[in-house]
């Protein structure tokens, strides 16, 4: 393993963000939010037991709208507990990790393995398990309005999701970190 994170590059997340050619703006708002949010906050240092003196290792890609929703809690993690270092990775520029990552059981964007001392104790992907309905109902909604571009789709795809994402699914995001289990 330390191996394949050597011959990775990895970024820290403001990096990431500055580097982004899709979703760059959306992206930083978000975890602006995400960052000035009290509620979350006081739920994210309730995960300071779990995750304090870990490494957080995400594999992502710009375009990944799950990536764009759910990083940012765990931007937010790595901001908010001591000694917490988070490591973002782009999947199409770390072919080794990418293989790594999909031998761990994440075959999806965001995947993410949370290291405490260097041993694998936990992993998470893509979203919290109660969006998958919410977002197949959005998708559904959305394909019954035939009048809309594929932009302007997309961008109501993303103000939908978003509101779902602070009304309940950053919680459920949290909730689920919460509730990994040790490997």
């Amino acid at each position: 393993m330390n191996n394949i994170l050597q011959s990775n590059k990895s970024m820290e997340w403001n990096e990431y963000i500055n580097s982004m050619q899709e979703n760059k703006s959306d992206f930083f708002k978000i975890t602006n939010n995400v960052l000035e949010n009290k509620k979350l906050n006081k739920l994210i240092l309730n995960l300071s037991k779990k995750l304090e003196n870990s490494e957080i290792l995400i594999l992502t890609e710009d375009f990944c709208p799950d990536s764009m929703f759910n990083i940012p809690i765990f931007i937010a993690i790595s901001e908010l507990i001591n000694n917490v270092k988070l490591k973002i990775y782009r999947r199409s520029e770390n072919e080794k990790l990418t293989d790594y990552f999909l031998s761990k059981n994440l075959d999806r964007i965001p995947a993410v393995l949370i290291l405490i001392n260097g041993v694998i104790k936990y992993r998470w992907q893509e979203k919290p398990q109660k969006a998958y309905k919410i977002q197949t109902n959005i998708i559904e909604q959305i394909n019954k309005l035939s009048n809309l571009s594929k932009n302007e789709m997309k961008l109501h795809y993303f103000e939908l999701s978003q509101n779902e994402y602070e009304k309940k699914l950053w919680v459920e995001t949290i909730n689920e970190i919460q509730n990994l289990k040790e490997l």
